[in-house]
């Protein structure tokens, strides 16, 4: 009887659809993981080995998730890590190599699509632990002339730009395409010319014996590029002739600041390469960086750690080369963005031009605005891109300028 009864109730949910489930069974696909990003990274002075923190936004119906791990971009001979948090920090890295990583959820038996693949390069050395000067760094393209040829007035824009420089609270500011910014408010004028910029915090620093506005000697032109060619020797000021191609005579600035509290000097670099994707704009770019660097040798006698801003026109994606890395790699100074143990905003591409809603890069991160340093004299704690965007995610108006700016905090050993 007792059987008998268990069998009709067995029957009745086998019938009804009530019989329970396995779990593997009822566990639902994870969704793709979104955009993956990196946060911090570190380097261990005594193993030394880095690691790398990542971050990515929580995938539905995901329990757990699997990191992969490579040393190609392919992902090919790829590590999984295994976790529950949306979150992670990877160790024992290799210093100053490219690293790829790719992420996807997991619920129980089922695995949702991997995310797309990012690739980060582990920082190459700590940068010194001892007698540091911070010093934050904006590099700024305002296109204050051209971008207002082109439908987007200066007048409307230049209090745009001047909240982002205040609201920074950098210390030297690198402009370019700043032909019509004539005031920057709270910031003194170290070096104009050619539409290069170079601005600092009075409060801080000092331009060896410069006085307001900044004073030039006469300058050389050469008969037959028509370019002006050289700078005062003696001065700490002065502008770098790149050559002449790309439309015309190209240059970059330079000035030596100095620490009021510690008599502490930097050489500020702000230049701006030739725009372009073709081999020979590529050939440009690289002829551009070897003549600065060769400059920047004769004029720093005093051998003072130098920082490079600007807006390059070139990024690890860029075709046919991104030449400008190498050369200033020989001369071991290095993208703050590969050093920086803070990262904010990533995959938003420093070129904007004047789209509402941010473009988006995704392996490498598409900025073409970039601070160079000398990982041996030069600690990065930050780098940041510094656009504002408003509450829906989109860019605050008006747009202040085709390119974000840059930030990035330093500290000068």
């Amino acid at each position: 009887m007792r059987k008998s009864l268990v069998a009709v109730i067995v029957g009745f949910l086998v019938l009804t659809g009530l019989q329970a489930m396995p779990a593997s069974a009822a566990a639902k696909k994870p969704a793709k993981v979104a955009l993956v990003s990196f946060v911090k990274a570190d380097y261990d002075r005594k193993s030394n080995r880095t690691s790398l923190s990542l971050d990515w936004p929580d995938a539905r119906h995901a329990k757990k998730y699997e990191i992969f791990v490579s040393r190609y971009s392919s992902m090919k001979k790829a590590k999984k890590y295994v976790q529950k948090s949306s979150k992670t920090r990877i160790k024992k890295l290799i210093r100053g190599k490219d690293y790829f990583f790719q992420v996807r959820g997991v619920n129980g038996k089922k695995h949702g699509p991997k995310s797309a693949v990012v690739g980060r390069t582990t920082i190459l050395r700590p940068g010194p632990s001892t007698g540091l000067m911070p010093m934050r760094v904006m590099t700024y393209n305002v296109c204050s002339r051209v971008c207002g040829d082109n439908g987007y007035p200066w007048i409307s824009r230049q209090p745009a730009v001047w909240e982002r420089a205040t609201s920074s609270g950098a210390d030297v500011i690198a402009t370019q395409e700043a032909d019509n910014l004539d005031v920057l408010p709270g910031y003194t004028l170290a070096v104009d010319f050619s539409a290069k910029q170079i601005w600092y915090n009075a409060a801080r620093f000092e331009v060896p014996g410069a006085t307001t506005p900044p004073v030039s000697f006469k300058p050389a032109t050469d008969p037959v590029t028509k370019c002006r060619v050289s700078s005062d020797p003696a001065g700490a000021t002065g502008e770098i002739f790149l050559g002449r191609h790309g439309g015309g005579c190209r240059y970059a600035v330079w000035a030596e600041l100095v620490e009021r509290t510690t008599g502490r000097s930097v050489l500020m670099v702000s230049l701006h390469t030739v725009t372009g994707k073709t081999k020979a704009s590529a050939d440009y770019r690289r002829a551009e960086v070897n003549h600065m660097i060769a400059s920047i040798k004769q004029v720093n006698a005093k051998r003072l750690p130098v920082v490079y801003a600007g807006d390059i026109n070139s990024h690890r994606e860029t075709k046919p080369s991104d030449s400008v890395r190498p050369p200033l790699h020989a001369v071991k100074h290095y993208d703050a963005f590969d050093l920086a143990r803070n990262v904010t905003g990533q995959h938003q591409s420093s070129y904007q031009g004047f789209k509402t809603k941010p473009v988006m890069s995704v392996k490498w991160g598409n900025h073409i605005d970039k601070v160079w340093v000398d990982p041996w004299k030069v600690r990065v704690d930050a780098w940041r891109n510094f656009e504002r965007l408003g509450a829906n995610g989109n860019r605050a108006q008006p747009i202040p300028s085709d390119h974000s700016p840059i930030v990035v905090d330093l500290r000068i050993g």
